[in-house]
């Protein structure tokens, strides 16, 4: 695909707390013609969610203030309507059961990424357009996790 050829109703989110992978992430990304964003944490990628829609989340799972596992059970109570897809990174070695209907695949670091965009472009073609945002009161942060 040309990186000239916009795909806005196809956008990401990338989360992860490795400053060089989100910016890896965004420019290759954004090179394929995609729309991306990208957050620190599952913090910030609620608080992104609110505003913006996304067809795909790229999500780490170890993260500082709230973790990947965290907002998968975050985005496991939305609507299947409103939520997005997630395409999980991990470190570790232990495979994990994820809900299929919210996590689309698992790629391991370190990854190939020429493979990882593969996999993201496979993930949106598959997926249907960016639903609308998720209501505020839907990705609402729990107590215990607002910053003070």
């Amino acid at each position: 695909m040309a990186a000239a050829e916009m795909r806005p109703d196809k956008r990401i989110l990338v989360v992860d707390d490795d400053d060089a992978i989100r910016a890896l992430l965004r420019t290759v990304l954004r090179r394929r013609g995609f729309g991306v964003d990208a957050a620190r944490n599952g913090i910030e990628a609620l608080e992104q969610m609110v505003a913006s829609r996304y067809a795909l989340v790229v999500l780490d799972l170890m993260m500082p203030r709230m973790s990947g596992y965290e907002l998968l059970e975050h985005l496991g109570r939305q609507s299947i309507m409103t939520r997005p897809r997630v395409l999980v990174l991990t470190a570790g070695l232990e495979p994990r059961d994820f809900d299929t209907e919210l996590v689309v695949g698992t790629v391991h670091k370190p990854f190939d990424v020429d493979l990882l965009v593969d996999i993201v472009t496979a993930c949106l073609d598959a997926a249907p357009a960016a639903q609308p945002p998720a209501a505020p009161e839907e990705l609402a942060l729990p107590p215990e996790s607002r910053p003070n």
